[in-house]
């Protein structure tokens, strides 16, 4: 049945943001971020969610491949079966709402973005906890006036744990201040800087990257291996902070354990290095408590503590939250339906650490980074690794289209090409052999 409810503009929004907390725990990370970052809910009309995407080609992909899992998500929260199309920005014929999103070239505006700022990620509605506290007051210490600002900032800590609503809302709030700021993420930056490489501006892209007051580099563990793109990372941070500005950055791991060029990680080592730990578990319930607020949900009191259980990840908490939510609003919330929700997210996140294990036992072997498993490279060494984790995933049992999600949103037929090959390699090589028998 289509939806009768009326829809505004900010219940919009509230629902798509609950519908992307689903998702960033389904997805897997380099589809979340590369297809779904930056999707905004624009309209509902006769039960078909209207959303635009960043551009034509993306909404091209999410409707061909991750429609039934967002119609699934969008279902859950909100207790009616609805459809969703995915559409380019400003494709839509009725007014288009505001975008979380700000996107910029400075050269355009010396006060607009470099990159993306996710402007819904504010220090509001960031919940500090024992375990951020020193990351939070490091991230505001570089937005104070008054006293010098210690840079950089280096924020790490497990996936999910709330890093890059922190970067943003410090890009946000600078950027609010009149400050130049890039935000980007490591990929992007990678990018940005080889474009500049292979076009010949690289002193366009210098000018911009390096005239910032704040530059923000969130996801530094992707940069690992590229060579040419950490020294520029290098010169860029040297060139910001001489010039009086600061920086942030975002890893999922400790500089050293990244194994950075030694003058990368001196630099990042002379400023502040924040680890964000998990909440305790008075920290999980207000931390569930404040998100019910912001939806103006309420929820049983056996229900909060049965989600304030939940560990690991600020992902897995939303998560759950947005599981419980779904099943009040179809009146099937009880003790034994959500215990069953929380089981399948579990269960979901379980698997996914056991693929990553795989690729990394695989990538290990073959002396390249975990990234470059999932990378476009098509050099001998990475092809070979690619190949031997289709064929080791396939074993486990994983079907081509889950293994093509795990992979940057490969084929099916690519990934049936990959198989095939990892199967040949394993049977001429027998260290390989040995690596798809662990499986």
């Amino acid at each position: 049945m289509p939806s009768k409810r009326p829809q505004t503009p900010r219940l919009l929004e509230r629902t798509w943001q609950a519908v992307l907390g689903r998702l960033e725990l389904e997805v897997n990370r380099a589809n979340f971020e590369t297809w779904l970052v930056g999707t905004v809910a624009h309209s509902l009309h006769d039960g078909e969610l209207l959303v635009e995407a960043r551009s034509a080609f993306r909404a091209d992909w999410l409707n061909e491949n991750l429609v039934p899992t967002v119609e699934r998500c969008l279902g859950a929260i909100e207790g009616e079966q609805l459809s969703v199309r995915f559409v380019a920005q400003g494709a839509a014929l009725v007014e288009k709402p505001t975008s979380l999103i700000v996107e910029k070239n400075i050269g355009e505006d010396p006060l607009h973005v470099l990159g993306q700022v996710n402007r819904s990620f504010t220090f509001a509605r960031y919940f500090r906890s024992q375990g951020s506290g020193l990351a939070l007051a490091s991230c505001l210490g570089l937005l104070d006036k008054e006293e010098p600002a210690i840079s950089p900032v280096v924020v790490y800590g497990p996936p999910g744990m709330g890093k890059t609503h922190l970067l943003h809302a410090l890009a946000a709030k600078a950027h609010t201040e009149g400050r130049r700021v890039a935000c980007l993420s490591g990929e992007e930056f990678t990018t940005r800087y080889q474009r500049a490489l292979r076009g010949g501006t690289i002193e366009a892209f210098q000018d911009s990257v390096r005239g910032v007051q704040l530059l923000i580099v969130d996801d530094l563990q992707d940069l690992v291996g590229k060579t040419g793109t950490l020294r520029e990372l290098t010169h860029t941070l040297d060139a910001v902070t001489h010039a009086g500005g600061a920086a942030a950055l975002g890893s999922e791991l400790h500089p050293r354990q990244l194994g950075l060029p030694e003058r990368l990680c001196s630099r990042l080592e002379a400023g502040i290095v924040a680890r964000v730990d998990p909440f305790a578990v008075t920290e999980r319930r207000a931390f569930v408590n404040q998100h019910l607020a912001e939806l103006r949900i309420g929820l049983p009191a056996w229900c909060l503590e049965q989600l304030a259980s939940v560990t690991g990840s600020v992902r897995a908490i939303l998560a759950g939250v947005h599981a419980a939510v779904g099943l009040q609003k179809q009146g099937l919330l009880n003790e034994m339906s959500l215990g069953t929700e929380l089981g399948a997210l579990l269960l979901q996140s379980e698997e996914k650490e056991t693929v990553k294990a795989i690729i990394e036992r695989i990538a290990t072997h073959f002396a390249i980074e975990t990234s470059e498993v999932a990378g476009r490279s098509r050099a001998a060494k990475q092809t070979r690794a690619r190949a031997v984790v289709v064929a080791a995933l396939q074993k486990r049992g994983n079907s081509y289209g889950e293994i093509g999600s795990y992979l940057g949103g490969r084929s099916r037929s690519t990934i049936k090409g990959l198989a095939e090959r990892g199967w040949t390699l394993g049977k001429n090589d027998p260290a390989i052999a040995t690596l798809l028998q662990a499986v």
